[in-house]
């Protein structure tokens, strides 16, 4: 059967049950990225129709697929034969996809034994209007935070907005209308989304309708308590270009086919002025991100790489979200500094939180997800139930500094309201689960719910005590020392068995007694005859326990489900939490410490730097920066030219003037002995010397195209 035409940034695999393969270029190019080598592909076919081959076993399929989707942002297509037998069958059909902003079909295989620490935020975009008056309007999603936005615009022909907007929502996607290749604006969006490195999908005209959108609204949204459960009532049906692109994201992320969906998600407004613009070409230039594929051995390399010491993995994603959307609001920056600077000047505060507080709170927005699907099992709620139990103490932290509001408004106050509101999931998780097992990796209901759950575990306890037994007799049988040199241990997957050090191997040896398990550097597993009837007995007693107690469990996890929003806001404080207190780790620990920036208003016109530092450079081995002073003010001086030879830190010194704006405005202190800003409203940078290939542009074109965007968005009186 043939297959459409497909993309390179598309990979096909095709399930054989076992294994999975891939033909022609996927063929060769999974060879080289997962074995390292091409000698690995086989051919397959007559003479006139060979192709290339490749099988790759489950784990290096997922592994793969895991590269393909987070790291390498292609498409993945998985194809399967109708029927079962049918390993030859040509009659291959698509069993499910995904792209890096649709990871929905592959969530269990990504995020299955890890929390989800990956944003998969995908927009899309349809132009309106004419080439005098256009009109963008963009669609976006975030399914990891259940969010729904829409944005509509006037652009110029560089769709220099929708750039700046691009570049702060940070999509790992965007879906396009499929329109003539004579369409000279549809071009430059692509060129747009290729600069700020988001993988282009394009879909059919259309599905950009709106037709059906209230209704799927009207199921996706969580309506406030008193407003009209009616999406046409929105203000954001407003902007029908606008509304148009969500029907899109909605239809391409099948939102709607997934029940877990309904009544999850928020709509909102974008406000792109809300935050400092910047463009692709900023972001470049300052090297504020990590190239893709990066090590941690670069990590100071980049302006991320540096400062994310986050304890969380919300805070690692919150923190890369800041940077690109540094604030322009005097008042939020400052609440955000008073926190950094009472969190630094409080060493035992500071190390509480991130030493024994937040190194120890779970992915909650992945929890929070996970309940909202119905997709938790009791060990999701427990760990919730755990992580939701340290907040106190970690409040108990906060204590003690009243003469900091801020502190207590974007913390103490929310904390306390959200942590009331799971009292009774707290109080559930209690009364259902039984404790006593959990320590040993266990996770059940109590049996007191049930007398056939009552029944089984007298079984199982009386049989734990049998299986205790015999690691007396195994001590005495072998000469040694329970608890000491043989152990009696237990894991959920292999039920009970017995284990002696490596050292006490001997014992075991030619003992036709004993039958060994496994050796690992904690010692040699092994069961005796006795234990292993009575452990086999134990697992299926266990087994009977897991099934008898499903329907509870069920019931369990649709309660729980009901505390999804209240866990998503207890991890969105935490993450903020988390970001400022990194802030002032990064801050104090700085080769030299950074300080806290003296903020105006935009269109003061003032820049008053002493002895800035570059942040990356500093902390370099073997770099003796000389750091440098900055000085510009209305009315006195607002331009200047910086020369030198090569090689002489001219780019160093524009780089740093353009971090320490950033950092100053994202809430961070910043590298200098002292800073005196008025807040900016845009920063534009052009560094480096870099043909642009791909737009068939030379250094020199690419420095004028760039440098004359800067001063098209440039504007008095802001600096």
């Amino acid at each position: 059967m043939s297959h459409p035409e497909k993309p390179a940034t598309t990979v096909r695999f095709f399930n054989r049950g076992d294994y999975f393969t891939l033909h022609g270029a996927d063929a060769i190019f999974a060879a080289k990225e997962v074995f390292r080598s091409a000698a690995v592909v086989k051919f397959i076919g007559a003479d006139n129709n060979r192709i290339e081959s490749l099988a790759l076993s489950k784990s290096n399929f997922e592994s793969f697929v895991r590269d393909l989707l987070l790291v390498k942002q292609y498409r993945v297509e998985v194809y399967v034969t109708q029927g079962s037998g049918t390993k030859n069958s040509n009659d291959w059909t698509l069993e499910y996809k995904g792209s890096p902003g649709n990871l929905v079909q592959f969530e269990d295989l990504l995020f299955s034994n890890v929390d989800l620490v990956v944003g998969t935020a995908v927009i899309a975009v349809r132009l309106a209007g004419n080439p005098k008056a256009r009109v963008v309007g963009m669609g976006f999603a975030d399914t990891t935070e259940w969010k729904l936005s829409v944005c509509e615009f006037p652009d110029d022909q560089h769709f220099s907005n929708l750039e700046a907007l691009t570049v702060q929502l940070g999509p790992k996607e965007v879906l396009l209308p499929i329109t003539p290749e004579s369409s000279v604006d549809m071009a430059e969006v692509k060129k747009v989304m290729e600069r700020s490195s988001v993988l282009v999908t394009q879909r059919k005209k259309t599905e950009f309708s709106t037709d059906g959108l209230a209704q799927d609204l009207n199921r996706l949204l969580l309506f406030m308590e008193g407003q009209q459960h009616n999406s046409l009532a929105l203000p954001e049906l407003n902007f029908t270009t606008a509304t148009s692109s969500l029907a899109a994201l909605i239809k391409y992320l099948e939102l709607g086919a997934d029940q877990g969906n309904f009544g999850q998600f928020t709509l909102t407004t974008l406000d792109h002025t809300r935050f400092v613009r910047m463009d692709a070409a900023a972001i470049r230039a300052l090297s504020l991100l990590p190239p893709p594929g990066s090590g941690a051995a670069n990590r100071n390399r980049s302006v991320l790489g540096l400062i994310d010491q986050c304890r969380t993995a919300q805070g690692h994603r919150l923190l890369a979200q800041w940077l690109k959307q540094p604030l322009r609001d005097r008042h939020a920056i400052a609440e955000r500094h008073d926190v950094v600077q009472v969190i630094l000047q409080d060493t035992a505060m500071r190390q509480a939180l991130r030493d024994e507080h937040l190194r120890r709170i779970p992915d909650l927005q992945a929890l929070s997800k996970k309940l909202g699907r119905k997709k938790a099992g009791l060990q999701d709620c427990y760990r919730i139930y755990q992580a939701v139990g340290r907040v106190p103490q970690l409040m108990q932290s906060l204590d003690g500094h009243d003469d900091f509001p801020a502190l207590r408004c974007m913390f103490i106050e929310p904390l306390t309201d959200l942590l009331s509101d799971m009292q009774r999931f707290q109080d559930m998780v209690e009364t259902t689960l039984d404790m006593d097992q959990v320590d040993r990796g266990e996770f059940l209901v109590k049996p007191s719910f049930d007398d056939d759950l009552q029944e089984l575990r007298q079984m199982m306890d009386s049989l734990e005590e049998r299986i205790k037994k015999q690691l007396t007799c195994a001590a005495r049988d072998l000469g040694l020392e329970p608890n000491k040199t043989i152990k009696l241990e237990s894991n959920a997957q292999m039920g009970y068995f017995l284990r002696v050090t490596l050292k006490e191997e001997r014992v075991l040896r030619n003992n036709k007694n004993y039958e060994t398990l496994d050796t690992n550097k904690s010692g040699v597993r092994f069961h005796s005859p006795v234990l292993a009837d009575l452990n086999s007995e134990y697992l299926r007693a266990r087994s009977r326990y897991a099934e008898q107690q499903k329907a509870i469990v069920t019931e369990i996890v649709n309660i729980a489900a009901g505390y999804a929003g209240t866990l998503q806001q207890i991890g969105d404080v935490l993450a903020c939490l988390d970001v400022l207190a990194n802030f002032a780790e990064v801050a104090v620990t700085a080769p030299k410490p950074f300080v806290r920036p003296t903020l105006h208003d935009e269109g003061a016109g003032m820049l008053i730097l002493k002895q800035v530092r570059h942040p990356c450079l500093e902390v370099q081995d073997g770099t003796s920066f000389i750091a440098n002073d900055v000085y510009f003010k209305h009315g006195e001086c607002t331009f200047q030219i910086i020369t030198g030879p090569n090689m002489g830190g001219k780019s160093t010194y524009i780089r740093s003037v353009g971090i320490m704006a950033l950092l100053a405005q994202i809430g961070s202190f910043v590298p200098c002995d002292e800073a005196e800003m008025s807040l900016v409203d845009a920063i534009l940078a052009r560094v480096g010397a870099d043909d642009c290939q791909i737009k068939g542009m030379s250094t020199f074109m690419t420095e004028m195209v760039e440098t004359a965007a800067i001063i098209r968005v440039s504007h008095e009186p802001h600096c």
